[in-house]
């Protein structure tokens, strides 16, 4: 290679080394953003080190430091290399790398400094978008003008990706910064939202993978000197992947309240996205057949293959992940954002090294420092990258499991701190690597000039034939075009015609101090921890969110994680000072919290924060608003046996079918809810010392419930999250009536129209039979019965007897105080029979669907013993 082709390729070069300087910088503020998850305290006493802040530059810095900078880097060696000319202009090439990393390094402080659209990728103010179009333009029209001036016939493969991808991506970034609103760079509400996904995810689709893909077809080749397998794979993958790519934002807001049709366009579009990226790894593969020995002898060629796996994982698991129910179950979670990382750091940053590696001896003539740092490099990343994925998938998992059974974020992120530090393990150990990395690249620098490995360009499948003709850059482009502009039609024109809505009742127009709350909530970067949406499933947070709820929103906070609580129905959920003080300092309040401390922020603007905050979802003081909304198709319900409730004292035939429905009602609950709630409902059953999340106390939860279809709903399908079971799966709607009927009474009372004597007489009759205790009268069966007692009865009837249980207050009518009726019995079988049967008209149950005739007799010999006066048990009752 002569100088003169070394001066020919300094754009490359610049932007090639700007990338490795970019990545040292912007990997070291992620190192510091993982330690925070364990260390929320670490360096955040100023607002521009704060969580907020730092997540927002490290993700764009990688993302556009890092990643674009060294793809276009190799965008402008590769095209004059296999268009057989030299770059259209250096010059220009050069003043592409001034525009584009002084808009990097501007956004990068702006940032900082809190200046931010708030919204995923998008964060760069408008004047910062501005410049980085610009500079697209430019470097566009470079790339293309020396596509014009081939002295190539054909097209080879990598052409159309590297060229397609300067056609869209400028188009791409037009739409989803919302450039024709410099205000805000932002549409109102869900839509604003839609703009947001299709441009962040066509970040990834039309712009690294379109030029990865061009770089990976260029390079892969040329390291082991052999022809790519297939064009017509590669041309298949290409406008495959311009026309379903473009549609896929939408799987990011599939339980969002967006058009339920544009979900299904993004789950299908998702599904089909395995047609390129089958074509493009079949393609690789092929091509690498019987050529496998590169892999170990090719530093470059193995961190570019790894690379390419990788890109395989990250499809599967994103087509995976985008369908609805697997989408229902792991988003918001770590999962996605370990997603994100396999494929930016895992596919494409392990390309970008491998270029990187493979080309700066090629454009500065100086050969690597050396081989064994780009060989710890490699281990350092790679064996870091694991460690580091594994975690956020095992984190993202937990937390998956924790909330689709309605466990809050706060207790679930107890559960996540051991893989935070994991996290941040693997995580430094990939910052090593890429310090290594860029002492290597610098000392390279400094290396004497040395002939560098003159590179073997691809060679196009062999043909029959040798082609003739010139492959046409307008028709290909044209076509390209069409395809990616059909989808846009559908995915971002017809949602901007069609979406159009109403403000719903918890929306508003915000106040002068509630907008300036909302901006600096912005300006913090608090949703990079905080939804504001309520999903389906979230029926424990709030109401499912509506496209009305955010009328007033410009731009979106939906938010992409829940690493602390989901705040779309906040408001009025905590009291104000609560609040500030959590602002001030989080662990006071909330000790598993790893919010960053926002002491430094002055009283009013905290003040505006919470004015924000507590309307979110409109001012929430209604003691019932707690609860979700009943869904179909149980809303409405009326229970079919409130007449005879009603009008249980207006004849003797309703005073009648009422003793049965409570009899019923009764022995239903007994059989099937006891165990739980307890015979008196108060959630003290047996059971319940078995069970994380308490059953419910019915006296509190029914006198609490809007009404009784909620209550019908809720025994029908269970509780998640709960022990309660869908009941609708062995009982009929009848039965569960019944049931409600009666648990009712825990509120309401019971209307005791079978007078107590009724129950005596039945007593007596049966105790005629000569029925006797056949337990022995001995200590263990006291003390065993004393057990049955006060688990079973004594929330009732009182520790001591006397009818004064923890849900005495509210069983009407009352219970026995055994010191006073116990002396009303002169048979055993008396006992027996009431204990056995229960008393009608009374929240006394019928026993013997409970506990054996031994346990029954146990607990019998202990009321006698322990609840006569002194003497009167031995003279009445000991044989």
């Amino acid at each position: 290679m002569s100088e003169r082709e070394w001066t020919e390729y300094s754009s490359a070069k610049n932007f090639l080394l700007s990338s490795v300087f970019w990545l040292v910088l912007f990997t070291t503020f992620g190192f510091i953003l993982a330690i925070k998850f364990f260390a929320p305290e670490f360096l955040g006493q100023t607002s521009f080190l704060t969580f907020g802040r730092v997540r927002p530059m490290h993700v764009n810095g990688v993302a556009f430091g890092f990643l674009s900078t060294g793809l276009i880097g190799a965008a402008y060696y590769i095209i004059p290399r296999i268009s057989g000319t030299k770059l259209y202009s250096e010059k220009l090439g050069n003043i592409t790398f001034l525009l584009w990393n002084l808009a990097i390094a501007s956004g990068t402080i702006l940032l900082a400094l809190g200046y931010t659209q708030a919204r995923e990728y998008a964060e760069y103010i408008w004047i910062i978008d501005v410049a980085i179009l610009a500079t697209l333009l430019l470097i566009g029209y470079n790339i293309i003008k020396t596509i014009l001036a081939r002295t190539e016939r054909k097209l080879y493969v990598s052409t159309w990706y590297i060229m397609g991808t300067f056609l869209v991506f400028p188009i791409v970034y037009f739409i989803g910064n919302v450039m024709w609103h410099p205000d805000t760079g932002s549409l109102a509400g869900t839509e604003d939202a839609v703009f947001n996904w299709f441009y962040g995810h066509n970040v990834l689709g039309l712009w690294f993978t379109t030029l990865g893909i061009g770089a990976w077809y260029y390079l892969v080749p040329v390291i082991i000197k052999r022809p790519l397998y297939s064009h017509l794979l590669s041309m298949i993958g290409f406008f495959s992947i311009v026309f379903v790519y473009t549609g896929v934002g939408g799987h990011h807001l599939l339980q969002a309240p967006i058009p339920e049709w544009l979900k299904t366009v993004a789950v299908v579009n998702s599904g089909l996205m395995m047609i390129p990226v089958l074509a493009f790894i079949t393609n690789i593969g092929l091509t690498m057949r019987g050529s496998w020995k590169h892999f170990i002898e090719s530093i470059p060629l193995r961190f570019i293959l790894i690379g390419w796996f990788f890109y395989l994982l990250v499809s599967v698991q994103g087509t995976f992940q985008a369908m609805r129910d697997t989408n229902m179950y792991l988003h918001f979670s770590q999962w996605p954002v370990g997603h994100a990382h396999l494929a930016l750091l895992g596919s494409f940053g392990l390309l970008v090294f491998g270029t990187v590696y493979f080309l700066i001896p090629r454009v500065t003539g100086k050969e690597i420092y050396s081989k064994r740092l780009m060989s710890y490099h490699f281990w350092l990343t790679v064996l870091g990258f694991i460690l580091f994925f594994s975690a956020m998938t095992i984190m993202g998992l937990i937390q998956n499991a924790g909330w689709i059974r309605n466990i809050t974020v706060p207790i679930v992120l107890l559960q996540l701190k051991p893989f935070f530090i994991l996290r941040a393990i693997g995580g430094g150990t990939i910052i090593l690597g890429q310090y290594v990395f860029f002492y290597n690249i610098w000392k390279t620098l400094g290396n004497k000039s040395a002939p560098a490995p003159e590179p073997h360009e691809p060679i196009a499948p062999r043909k029959r034939e040798t082609q003739k003709y010139r492959e046409s850059v307008p028709l290909f482009a044209i076509g390209g075009l069409g395809l990616f502009l059909s989808m846009v039609f559908i995915v971002v024109l017809l949602p901007h015609l069609l979406m159009q809505y109403e403000p719903t009742e918890i929306s508003h127009p915000y106040s002068e101090e509630q907008a300036h709350g909302r901006e600096i909530y912005k300006s913090m970067g608090c949703v990079y921890c905080h939804s504001q949406f309520v999903r389906p499933q979230d029926w424990g947070i709030g109401n499912t969110s509506m496209p009305g709820d955010y009328y007033y929103d410009r731009p979106h906070l939906l938010g992409t994680e829940r690493t602390g609580p989901d705040l779309a129905q906040i408001g009025g959920i905590r009291p104000t000072l609560w609040n500030i003080q959590h602002h001030k300092n989080p662990r006071s309040v909330s000790p598993g919290s790893i919010m960053p401390n926002f002491s430094f922020i002055p009283d009013q603007d905290l003040l505006d924060l919470e004015a924000y905050i507590q309307n979110l979802g409109g001012r929430n003081l209604e003691t019932q608003n707690f609860q979700p909304l009943v869904p179909e198709p149980y809303s409405g319900q009326k229970n079919p046996y409130a007449d005879i409730i009603i009008n249980v004292n207006s004849s003797n035939e309703s005073m009648a079918a009422y003793a049965g429905l409570v009899a019923e009602g009764k022995t239903l609950f007994v059989q099937r809810c006891l165990p739980c709630h307890g015979a008196s409902g108060n959630g003290q059953g047996p059971y319940a010392r078995h069970v994380n999340t308490h059953p419910a106390n019915l006296n509190e939860r029914i006198s609490n419930f809007p009404g009784v279809d909620y209550q019908f709903w809720r025994v029908m399908e269970g509780v998640p999250g709960t022990a309660m079971p869908t009941w609708r799966l062995s009982l009929t709607e009848d039965t569960i009536w019944k049931i409600i009927s009666y648990e009712r009474t825990f509120v309401d009372g019971i209307v005791r129209v079978v007078p107590g004597d009724f129950s005596d007489s039945e007593a007596e009759e049966f105790a005629k039979k000569g029925i006797t205790s056949p337990i022995l009268q001995d200590d263990a069966n006291f003390t065993e019965g004393g057990k049955l007692f006060n688990l079973y009865c004594a929330q009732c009837h009182g520790a001591d007897g006397q009818g004064d249980g923890p849900a005495a207050s509210y069983i009407n009518p009352e219970p026995a105080n055994f010191t006073e009726t116990s002396n009303d019995f002169t048979m055993e079988g008396q006992w027996f029979w009431k204990v056995s049967e229960g008393v009608e008209t009374t929240n006394m149950p019928p026993w013997k669907y409970v506990l054996s005739d031994d346990e029954r007799w146990k607990a019998i010999y202990y009321i006698q013993k322990n609840f006569s006066a002194p003497g009167v048990f031995d003279a009445k009752w000991r044989s």
